[in-house]
């Protein structure tokens, strides 16, 4: 069975600059907990959406 990967969207503040607004990330993973692994360590997040990311086939 395939892995469907989609696109997490975060609302997120970075850890060092707190005083910063919040700004959009979005990061392509398998799940919504491997996407905030690769981010968690730079920001606070917020879960704001998911996105499917659709296959392109060359035929």
């Amino acid at each position: 069975m395939a892995t469907t990967k989609c696109t997490y969207i975060f609302a997120a503040i970075n850890r060092m600059q707190r005083g910063i607004r919040p700004q959009m990330l979005r990061i392509t993973a398998c799940n919504e907990k491997i996407a905030r692994q690769q981010l968690i360590s730079d920001y606070i997040l917020l879960f704001a959406g998911r996105v499917p990311v659709m296959e392109v086939r060359n035929a």
